[in-house]
């Protein structure tokens, strides 16, 4: 039994085990807490639907989002898992709830084998897992509904660049295949994943230089373009390969290669920017940044030079803190190994536990306190919509941008504004800003000035779907134009009159 026990733990080590115990209740307490999921993925529960209604055929395009329909070049792979379970005829809302904590518990494997390949730690292993895992940034981008895509993108991305790492040391054709397999699947799962991947991946090439390895990287590369080919090559064939380049350019990410060709000093001002997601947590920058300067002087370059580049990339509020805890951890096994003598051994555990549950708990602060974006009433009045009104009418909804998400998939309606899918028609920039600015009109209880933003842009909507508020009400009223349709606790719907 003990022999068994011993070869369990070789292979599935104590420090993992201790993080995916303790982080199992944070992941699934919202799963268990509410009915709903929390954040936003209407566009992704209809592309899933849009599969299993086509019984896996690739649609042509996704109605409604972008606004008024975008072509149908999203990396698929979550979303045709989705479509499976759909199939089966379940409802939707336990996947949107119970998967994406799964595949953040999945990811938290490769993570961990992936900051111990690099660095050499075991214990610093599991602060890593509870540093990254626990901050806002990470958790509610992953563990959030749209995690059915972005956790599994995350699994295979960590996944791919710990298989990576190892061909690049060793390169056995097992660990090439795996590399490719990963890596070409992530590729059919998400772009901006894929970008980072290839960030991180030349830096791992180049903190292991030798012109040999170029040919490894190059196979595993093409491997994955191989896996990657199905749906990459109906793609282009249908939309052209422009589709997908304004989806990569998309979220920022060749705005810092700009302000670098005609400001340098704009371009320094972003990596600063980036890197306050790290600093914001003061205990994980604490911890994280002296290990910059540790695992220089080691010449231990991979983290160093993956963690400067992520910092160059638009969305970048989660790649250098998932980069930053695996410092962190780093720092923390090294400190802890300075200390000479059982008393100064223990005190050093005890400040490096301190300092790591205090950042813990200021992200556990935080993600305790958050809610759905929809509820019952967002449920009963999109079913107001779909079986009251005509298929054809447009809407406006105004409230928060993360909330306005669903209702392209809920109302089955077109919206007149939607940065959601509008980066596949090179819009993401204008559309987020008019949500922004629509914002602020009601923050400021305005409603001319959400007037004066529609004839701005041309739209007329048919319905507005707008929170049930006295001011907004009243204003509305006011214009004579329109009326109310319907009611409920949370939600007014006006039609023209």
């Amino acid at each position: 039994m003990r022999a068994h026990t011993t070869r369990i733990f070789s292979v599935f080590p104590l420090p993992l085990a201790a993080g995916l115990g303790l982080l199992t209740p944070v992941f699934f307490f919202h799963a268990v807490r509410h009915a709903l999921p929390l954040g936003y993925a209407g566009m992704f529960a209809q592309m899933a639907g849009q599969i299993a209604a086509a019984n896996f055929a690739l649609p042509l395009d996704i109605p409604r989002y972008g606004p008024g329909g975008i072509p149908f070049v999203y990396p698929p792979f979550g979303h045709y898992l989705f479509a499976i379970y759909l199939k089966l005829g379940l409802s939707p809302w336990a996947y949107l709830r119970l998967i994406p904590p799964v595949f953040g518990l999945a990811a938290l494997i490769p993570f961990y084998f992936l900051a111990q390949e690099l660095t050499g730690i075991r214990w610093g292993g599991l602060a890593a897992l509870l540093l990254a895992f626990t901050a806002p940034s990470v958790f509610s981008i992953h563990i959030w509904s749209a995690g059915v895509v972005r956790g599994l993108a995350l699994t295979l991305c960590l996944a791919g660049l710990l298989f990576y790492l190892r061909a690049l040391r060793q390169p056995v054709r097992d660990v090439i295949v795996w590399a490719g397999i990963c890596l070409g699947l992530l590729l059919s799962t998400h772009l901006l994943y894929t970008l980072f991947a290839a960030l991180v991946g030349l830096a791992f090439l180049l903190a292991e230089w030798q012109p040999r390895r170029i040919l490894t990287a190059l196979g595993i590369l093409g491997l994955a373009l191989l896996i990657a080919s199905p749906w990459l090559g109906t793609v282009i064939a249908r939309h052209g390969f422009e589709s997908l380049w304004m989806a990569a350019a998309s979220h920022r990410n060749a705005d810092f290669l700009s302000l670098l060709w005609r400001d340098v000093g704009g371009a320094m001002n972003y990596l600063w920017q980036n890197l306050s997601y790290v600093t914001r947590n003061g205990f994980l920058a604490v911890l994280s940044l002296p290990s910059l300067l540790l695992l220089l002087l080691r010449r231990q370059f991979h983290l160093p030079l993956a963690f400067l580049f992520s910092l160059t990339m638009g969305e970048a509020s989660f790649f250098p803190v998932l980069l930053a805890a695996m410092m962190a951890g780093v720092f923390v096994e090294w400190l802890a190994g300075r200390c000479s003598g059982r008393a100064a051994q223990w005190s050093a555990a005890a400040l490096l536990t301190v300092l790591v549950l205090l950042g813990v708990g200021k992200n556990l602060s935080e993600i305790i306190r958050y809610e759905p974006e929809i509820d019952v009433y967002s449920l009963q009045m999109s079913k107001f919509v779909r079986q009251e009104t005509d298929p054809a009418q447009t809407y406006l909804y105004i409230g928060k941008i993360n909330e306005a998400e669903w209702f392209p998939y809920l109302l089955e309606r077109t919206p007149v504004f939607a940065p959601w899918g509008s980066e596949w028609k090179g819009e993401y920039a204008e559309q987020l800003q008019i949500l922004i600015d629509l914002r602020a009109c009601q923050m400021n209880k305005d409603w001319p000035c959400i007037e004066t933003l529609l004839a701005a842009k041309d739209a007329y909507p048919d319905l507005l779907i707008a929170p049930n508020q006295r001011w907004l009400f009243q204003q509305i009223k006011e214009t004579h134009a329109w009326q109310v349709i319907y009611e409920n606790e949370r939600y007014q719907v006006w039609g023209r009159r």
